[in-house]
Parts: structure tokens; sequence; C-alpha cells
């Protein structure tokens, strides 16, 4: 879990490890289930990753770019096959709707 201070600053040898530690985090929330939770840590993200790579900082190695890259691309893979589901679930709760009301004015008429 990161260990940011309350005012989202960490020291600057550990900013990028708390940039994958809180990317880490957010695909557990995704697998969870916990959207609200993986967009509150997305805020904390970007406000590290804009120290990250200012002026004043190292910059990460290519390699750890990459890494972290490869990490947003799973977390976005994940996120689109769970809206895929959701939407998948609505379509067939629409339908199953349809069809009760359909068959509650089948009753109604009486045939």
């Amino acid at each position: 879990m990161p260990t940011a201070e309350c005012n989202d600053t960490v020291h600057p040898p550990r900013i990028w490890l708390e940039v994958v530690a809180l990317t880490q985090a957010m695909m557990a929330s995704l697998h969870a289930g916990e959207i609200d939770r993986m967009a509150a840590l997305e805020g904390q993200r970007q406000r590290l990753l804009a120290v990250a790579f200012s002026a004043n900082e190292p910059r990460p190695s290519a390699v750890e770019i990459q890494q972290l890259m490869t990490l947003d691309a799973e977390i976005m893979r994940s996120a689109e096959t769970l809206r895929g589901g959701l939407l998948e679930k609505l379509d067939t709760l629409s339908g199953n709707r349809k069809a009760v009301a359909a068959y509650g004015q089948f009753q109604r008429s009486g045939a």
C-alpha cells in the first residue's frame, strides 16, 4: 500500500515506487469491483506522476516507464471487460423487463 503522506508528498527516491504501488492497488481495486476506490487511487497517482516527471526529479528509466504502461494497459483491458459484462447484464435486464411488460399487457387484455 502506498505510503504517501496526507499532502501527497513523498520523498523523491520513493516517488516512482509509490506510483507503481498505486497502479498495482488500482488493479486490485478493479478486480475487486471497487471502482470508486480505483478512481480515488488514480487521482493520487496522477499527482505523484506530475512530481515524478517534474524538472526537479530524476526520471524513471525507460524500462520502468514501459512496465507502468503495461500495467496501465492491463487495467484498461480489465475495465473494458468489466464494462462489457455490465452492458451485457443491462441488455439482459432490459430484455427481461420488456418481456414482463408484454406479458402484463397480455394479461390485462384478457386474451
